[in-house]
């Protein structure tokens, strides 16, 4: 007898949780108090430069982060080349505001009894912007480019586990056993072992066969391809413009009907260049605005400009490369983070509304419970333990003012990108705190692409700084288990803990939300001991929007991608 699996993943999605979690931590101050001194708002009546632009009436505008340009599903590595893949791609299924999958290219599934075969069955009216149908084959050959001899990206994880990947990735099979097409309309994936988080394996967006077809081993010509998309979405690409924008048109044959608006252009913008283009109406919306009281303030004054503002699903963090030996020793990094004024930071800069981070998961999972909060340290500034932990591990104060052990100095290079108004801050406070317990840093400034590929394809860095989002599941498996410090692993900073993989193993294996719960406290507690991270915030996530776009509506788990997102977004003229 088989079982929906709306049934078997009620205990991944149980958000009835989702705002008790919200209320039982310490939360960002409501945006909708006004704080302290702000201005005014300018009159009802501002003229919104927007309305005027010669596009106005067909074409909306997104401020966002520079894109890399890896515009392909089984390749993209930043959450901005993510916008545009979920633009133009499509997946088995998708989720709802609480986060409870539901259906898409699927209409429907179900799971077999020992609960590691998954059998999807898909819409036939689904066709890629071509006006190929997309079938069954489609979604096997996304997955065997995956499981490619030669595959260089960053979703292993996605085929490693089904059954079938060491014969067809080391050996000569055509195919993988535990994938199986039982029609054009139907597909099913079986894996090794029974684990919660294989439904959303199952979910990478679909690539036309047609379109990105290669020879097994000569992945090269599946690569020449990142610039050139071809999905189902609800956007077609039209063309990158490097360092300007991205430019996407409606797709009017999209399944579940056509966008309202004729032109999609995804403008990269800057912290020192998205208000500016807000107010001068270049922009209609900015993604991820600094949620700063003044960059609030500016907001309010424009007149003609509304937030959408919600909890951020994700956290901001320095990454430390364990393979030194200067920061092997876990002494050494509960020094750094005592010897670092991160609520003195945090309050500084986002007055109310952000918070430390002490744990990688976020307030808005079930699995961030009471009991996580009262039992983890929360690291709080203390300079004096900071050089109690670093004599205690051998470091001595050397006559420049830089501790020293065995021909090696506490002084690191800090890779970082500039434009970043957290970073700009954070930095000097960096710089006179870990100065004052003999900890140096030289700041490595350069473009956010550069250093995603030096930490994650090069793994070349002494400490760093970026931001995770997080999804449904709280499992973490995906960044800190040891078979993700490979090269274009996510576990870049190399930290292997043999309890760390037992519990990563043990959360998905468990299918009882309670007690996954108590295995994910145990494991959230374990980080933050070990510290292979220096978490530093959580914060409110603040979409800024142009009051002539109606529909915006993001939340901590829909992106704009979403269709829910831009199926409902429309001009008001």
């Amino acid at each position: 007898m088989k079982r929906k699996l709306s049934l078997l993943l009620a205990l991944v999605l149980v958000l009835s949780v989702f705002l008790a979690a919200c209320g039982k931590t310490e939360q960002p101050a409501d945006v909708g108090e006004e704080p302290a001194d702000v201005e005014e708002p300018a009159d009802e009546g501002a003229k919104n430069p927007a309305k005027d632009r010669a596009d106005a009436d067909d074409t909306i505008i997104i401020g966002m982060t520079e894109a890399k340009g890896d515009f392909m599903p089984v390749y993209y590595s930043t959450s901005y080349d993510g916008y545009v893949v979920g633009f133009i791609f499509d997946g088995l299924f998708s989720n709802d505001e609480s986060g409870t999958y539901v259906p898409h290219v699927a209409k429907d599934w179900e799971i077999s009894e020992d609960e590691k075969t998954y059998t999807f069955y898909l819409r036939d009216d689904v066709k890629f912007s071509d006006g190929t149908p997309l079938t069954a084959h489609d979604v096997e050959f996304t997955y065997l480019a995956m499981a490619d001899p030669n595959y260089d990206g960053r979703y292993f994880s996605y085929v490693n586990r089904i059954v079938g990947y060491e014969d067809y990735h080391d050996g000569d099979a055509k195919n993988m056993s535990g994938i199986v097409v039982h029609d054009d309309y139907t597909i099913s994936f079986t894996f090794k072992e029974r684990e919660i988080v294989n439904f959303e394996y199952c979910n990478m967006p679909i690539m036309p066969k047609h379109h990105y077809g290669f020879e097994k081993g000569d992945i090269d010509a599946l690569k020449a391809k990142m610039q050139e998309p071809l999905g189902t979405g609800g956007f077609t690409f039209e063309h990158l413009e490097p360092s300007q924008y991205v430019e996407l048109k409606a797709n009017k044959d999209y399944f579940l009907g056509a966008p309202k608006f004729e032109n999609l252009i995804l403008k990269f913008t800057t912290a020192e260049t998205m208000l500016a283009e807000l107010e001068k109406g270049t922009i209609d919306i900015q993604d991820s605005v600094t949620n700063t009281v003044e960059n609030l303030e500016t907001m309010e004054a424009m007149g003609f400009v509304h937030l959408n503002a919600f909890p951020n699903n994700g956290y901001s963090y320095i990454g430390l490369n364990h393979t030194d030996p200067r920061l092997a020793d876990k002494r050494v990094r509960q020094a750094l983070v005592y010897g670092l004024d991160r609520e003195g930071f945090v309050q500084n800069f986002f007055k109310g509304h952000g918070e430390v981070c002490h744990v990688p998961l976020s307030p808005v999972s079930w699995a961030y419970t009471d009991t996580l909060v009262e039992k983890m340290n929360k690291y709080e500034y203390n300079p004096d333990k900071a050089i109690e932990l670093l004599e205690e591990s051998g470091w001595e104060l050397g006559s420049d003012g830089i501790r020293e052990k065995d021909g090696m100095k506490l002084s690191f290079v800090y890779s970082t990108y500039p434009d970043v108004e957290w970073v700009e801050q954070l930095i000097p406070v960096l710089i006179d705190n870990w100065g004052k317990i003999g900890v140096a840093i030289e700041v490595n400034y350069m473009d956010f692409n550069a250093l995603t590929d030096a930490v994650f394809e090069e793994q070349d860095f002494d400490m760093y700084n970026m931001a995770w989002g997080l999804s449904i599941d709280p499992d973490a498996s995906g960044v800190f288990h040891s078979r993700e410090s490979v090269k274009s692993g996510n576990n870049a900073v190399q930290f292997k803990n043999e309890r760390n993989d037992e519990l990563l193993d043990a959360g998905v294996a468990e299918f009882d939300i309670e007690k996954r719960k108590e295995i994910y406290e145990e494991w959230a507690l374990l980080v933050n001991d070990e510290l292979p991270y220096i978490l530093i915030y959580q914060r409110e996530q603040w979409n800024m929007v142009n009051d002539r776009i109606k529909g915006f509506d993001c939340s901590p788990y829909i992106d704009m991608n979403h269709p829910s997102v831009f199926l409902n977004m429309e001009i008001v003229k």
